[in-house]
Order: structure tokens, then C-alpha cells, then sequence
């Protein structure tokens, strides 16, 4: 992925989106939804070009907002990219402040981008992009002045295409020991939490913020688990705890500080 030299914010919409876009559309039982489909449409098609600018591998076909079923019942705007995960792409209008993000959309998502639309729909620009915040509290709607620049945009692609990596090499790793206790082959989800928790918690946080999360995968007796080790190490005191699970945690989130920032971290 390379990422340099992308100071434009716009982003041309070439012909070919539209006629996607007028293909989807027609398929739509009334007005309001072929409206809806259409601009998704655009929108998609328009971050799909624009990343492939920058070497970012995606695939329009394993995106919900290319299956034609997800489609027609849901109002998504994703895009897979190869190795990172699902990233959702909405449209504002040329007037429009704040965006509405719907339940669909509101799981399952490596972040937002947001675009806003010109009123030929020949171009749109890039506004910013929200990373996913407390992945059980995602806001139903967000401000434009609450978004981040474009550059913790491809920042973030980047930390997530670097741990699907190790995590795609894990022979003989602490990646292959996670793929194991979790007993999961796709950790993209697990993944862009792990980032999260990277980019929003403290040191002293990492170890009991990964062993929670690993719990939610592992059932309720590993979460009681885990909420005791979250309780005890606020207590300075963690030996009463899930210490194989809360070791591995720790031993993961060591490993992928050491990859996204070779090690130099200071959140204290």
C-alpha cells in the first residue's frame, strides 16, 4: 500500500459509475430507494477508483453494496478492501452538515469516508473519515465537523493491512497462538478493534482492553474472566485473573505496537 502524495481531497465519478449506478437504480421498487441506491453507487464506485490510485487493493464483488439482495433491503455503501475489511463510503449532499449513519452499517466496518457530492455528480470531495470509536456505541449520526483528515484515513488502512499481513504469516507466532484460542480463520473484525483499542487507549490499558475483546469471542465464563482481570488490574493486582488469556493479549498487543510503530508508543 503506498500512500504518499495524496493531498487532492477530490475525487472524480467516470462514466462507468453511472451506469452502474442507473443498472442498480432500476432494480429499486420506488423513487425514494432508486435515489438512495444510486448515489450509494456513486459514492462506492468513486472510493474504489481513488484508492486503487494509491495501490490499495479492493474487490467491489465482496462488497454488500454490490450484492444485489443486501442491496435492495438494506441502505449500505461499502467497499471491501483486500486484507483490511469492509470501509463504508457516504454521500452528503452539497448542503448537508450531518450525516445519519444507518443500523446496517453501524457493525462490521473498519470506518466511514465521507464524500460530498457536487450537483453535476461529476466529482465529489473527500470531507474526512471517522475511524470506528467504541465498537459497541457507534454514533447514529455524526457532524462534518467531527471528522477526522484524510490522513488518519490511509494511517488507519495501512496499521490494519499490516496486522492482516502477520496475521496471514503466522507459523510459529503470537498470531497463529490467537488464531488458535479464538478458533477463527477471519479476524478482520477482531482486527480493526485491536486497532482501536491501539489508537484510543493508554499502555497500562492494552492488556486488559484485548483480553476483554478476546473474551466477547470465547463466551461468558472467559468474559466473567475477563471483567475480573479489567477489575483487578485496576487494582494494581492481576493474579487472580485469566493469566493465559490476559498473557497472550498482551503478548499480541506488544507484537503490533512493535509493527505499526516499531515500538516507540507514548500514551502515558
Amino acid at each position: 500500500m503506498t500512500t504518499t502524495d495524496y493531498q487532492t481531497m477530490n475525487i472524480s465519478i467516470p462514466i462507468e459509475a453511472h451506469n452502474y449506478a442507473q443498472k442498480f437504480a432500476a432494480q429499486q421498487p420506488n423513487k425514494e430507494k432508486k435515489t438512495q441506491v444510486y448515489l450509494n453507487t456513486l459514492v462506492v464506485y468513486a472510493v474504489d477508483n481513488f484508492l486503487k490510485m494509491f495501490d490499495i487493493q479492493t474487490d467491489l464483488e465482496a462488497s454488500d453494496s454490490w450484492n444485489p439482495v443486501i442491496r435492495n433491503y438494506h441502505n449500505v455503501a461499502d467497499l471491501a478492501i483486500v486484507k483490511v475489511g469492509q470501509l463504508e463510503c457516504r454521500f452528503v449532499l452539497p448542503e448537508q452538515n450531518e450525516i445519519e449513519l444507518p443500523p446496517e452499517v453501524l457493525e462490521d466496518r473498519i470506518g466511514y469516508v465521507f464524500v460530498r457530492l457536487e450537483e453535476s455528480l461529476q466529482s465529489g470531495e473527500v470531507l474526512g473519515f471517522l475511524p470506528i470509536d467504541e465498537p459497541d456505541e457507534m454514533p447514529e449520526s455524526v457532524e462534518i465537523d467531527e471528522l477526522e483528515h484524510i490522513e488518519v484515513w490511509f494511517e488507519c488502512l495501512q496499521r490494519l493491512e499490516s496486522a492482516n499481513n502477520a496475521f496471514s504469516a503466522d507459523v510459529g507466532t503470537v498470531f497463529a497462538r490467537v488464531k488458535e484460542q479464538l478458533e477463527m480463520e477471519d479476524l478482520t473484525n477482531i482486527i480493526a478493534q485491536l486497532e482501536w483499542i491501539y489508537r484510543t487507549k493508554k499502555n497500562y490499558e492494552l492488556r486488559a482492553a484485548a483480553t476483554n475483546l478476546f473474551a466477547t469471542y470465547l463466551g461468558s465464563s472467559k468474559r466473567e474472566l475477563a471483567d475480573n482481570l479489567m477489575g483487578n488490574l485496576k487494582e494494581g493486582d492481576d493474579e487472580n485473573g485469566d493469566i493465559e488469556l490476559s498473557d497472550l493479549a498482551e503478548d499480541l498487543m506488544d507484537k503490533l505496537v512493535e509493527i505499526w510503530q516499531g515500538g516507540d508508543r507514548d500514551l502515558d
